[in-house]
């Protein structure tokens, strides 16, 4: 609980009640128990911790979520749910600074790429035409490595 409402604490936002209601409103919307907001954070998963941390993240409605992997710790449930979240998040007009190799992910989330190799850019663009001709050998690499559902795309 504390986690969740220490940026509106911080931010001097709403008293104990609201603090905990609006706790309560963002455990459920990144699908966190809140049998799991009683415990320590020792006691969670990878999973756990990964949606608490989105979750603590979007308490104070960032303009701009930065985004390091969020998906690395999820089930395809899970992660599939959070995806749609960050989805609408970005409709509804939440910049989003994403750092993934999950490329059907950034195919997703992402209107711009910039591909990073041992922290030399090697292209840049919109993420569709990058995606779907490489300019870099790189990139292709990434793309062709990517796990396929259908032997067939291989």
């Amino acid at each position: 609980w504390e986690i969740l409402q220490e940026p509106l604490h911080v931010w001097k936002r709403g008293d104990l009640r609201s603090r905990r209601e609006a706790a309560a409103l963002m455990a459920a919307k990144v699908k966190f128990p809140e049998v799991a907001l009683a415990q320590r954070p020792g006691a969670w998963s990878g999973g756990l911790a990964q949606r608490l941390a989105l979750g603590r993240a979007l308490m104070l409605e960032p303009a701009l979520l930065v985004l390091d992997e969020p998906f690395s710790a999820l089930d395809p449930t899970l992660g599939c749910h959070l995806l749609e979240l960050l989805v609408a998040l970005k409709a509804e007009g939440t910049a989003l600074l994403l750092a993934s190799h999950d490329l059907e992910v950034v195919r997703i989330l992402c209107d711009q790429l910039l591909v990073l190799r041992e922290g030399e850019a090697l292209c840049q663009g919109p993420t569709g035409a990058l995606l779907s001709r490489p300019p870099h050998p790189h990139l292709g690499e990434l793309l062709a490595a990517a796990p396929r559902l259908n032997a067939a795309e291989a």
